[in-house]
């Protein structure tokens, strides 16, 4: 046998053997996907506007989704999205803990619910709650139809104390009790803060930490921050650019432009991007009470696999 003939079985077999590691290192994690939700905002496509993940609901029948939004600090199904599948607004209601009625930020009445079991992925949504008056009505002659009905929001209780990993590329995302050997040696982390469940990243602007709260319901901006450090760190000859989105039933003007300055994440530096403010009294009110300069979410990671360990306060991205 020629030598270019060994040297090409031998790079053949362990391609094969890398592969097959992979392969085996994949099932060892139980894996469930995610779809991306587009919108066409003031005239224009965006193709990843937000997560969804396929949820089930005991004794429900029904193609449902719901979004993941990390920015929300509980999992919820909404009210006029479910109501069409009981019998009467009672039958809905006595799966609820009416005793324990509280007010979401937009005003709507939200209750605990303890007579229906929500599920994605294979896990069990923990303490999820209902946000009455809330949401797109589903006509009853579409109940059961193929078309997918969102019908709430998997929040920051479902990963309550746990590692959360998220392949962006391949769209796909796991739960962990903990950081195991594999992911610890290929991961870059960096301590961070918490609130209400709620992960906080410190994020270094010309030489200042700032500290941005991860937002995976922030799908559209990298950084979204107030104006005062938005005129710090951008090119203000740039032309601005403007968004209408809507956020807790108003419509938000969004104005953005390319950074200019140096954005780390720790010791990485992050690629070029646009940062983005508004001036939304309730938006800019939320910051303040969490202590935060402005959110970040997917748009920043969309090519690597972050992991998230929710229990020990650090988040991390997987080397290349």
């Amino acid at each position: 046998m020629s030598k270019l003939k060994l040297l090409l079985l031998l790079a053949f077999g362990l391609f094969c053997t890398t592969l097959r590691a992979q392969q085996n290192k994949d099932n060892t994690y139980h894996w469930f996907n995610f779809q991306w939700m587009g919108a066409t905002i003031d005239g224009r496509a965006f193709d990843k506007v937000a997560i969804t993940l396929p949820v089930q609901i005991s004794g429900l029948r029904g193609n449902f989704i719901a979004q993941f939004d990390l920015g929300s600090d509980i999992s919820q199904l909404y009210g006029n999205t479910i109501k069409n599948y009981f019998s009467s607004r009672d039958a809905l209601f006595k799966k609820l803990d009416t005793a324990h009625r509280s007010t979401s930020d937009d005003g709507s009445a939200e209750y605990p619910i303890k007579g229906l079991k929500v599920t994605t992925g294979g896990y069990t949504v923990p303490e999820p709650y209902l946000s009455d008056n809330f949401g797109d009505e589903v006509p009853k002659d579409s109940l059961y139809t193929s078309s997918q009905k969102n019908v709430g929001t998997i929040g920051a209780s479902f990963t309550k104390n746990k590692v959360l990993i998220i392949d962006y590329p391949n769209k796909r995302m796991c739960l962990l009790d903990s950081v195991d050997s594999y992911w610890s040696a290929k991961t870059t982390f960096v301590d961070c803060r918490m609130g209400k469940g709620r992960i906080q990243l410190p994020v270094t602007i010309n030489g200042q930490v700032n500290w941005i709260m991860f937002d995976t319901g922030a799908s559209l901006f990298p950084l979204s921050i107030d104006s005062t450090l938005w005129k710090k760190i951008v090119d203000p000859h740039a032309r601005l650019d403007t968004l209408h989105i809507s956020s807790w039933g108003q419509i938000v003007p969004c104005y953005g432009a390319p950074i200019i300055s140096d954005v780390y994440l720790g010791t990485m530096k992050m690629p070029p991007a646009e940062a983005w403010y508004n001036q939304n009294k309730r938006l800019l009110e939320f910051n303040r009470q969490e202590g935060i300069a402005g959110l970040t979410g997917n748009a920043y990671f969309l090519h690597n696999i972050i992991v998230i360990d929710f229990k020990n306060k650090r988040f991390g991205v997987v080397r290349d």
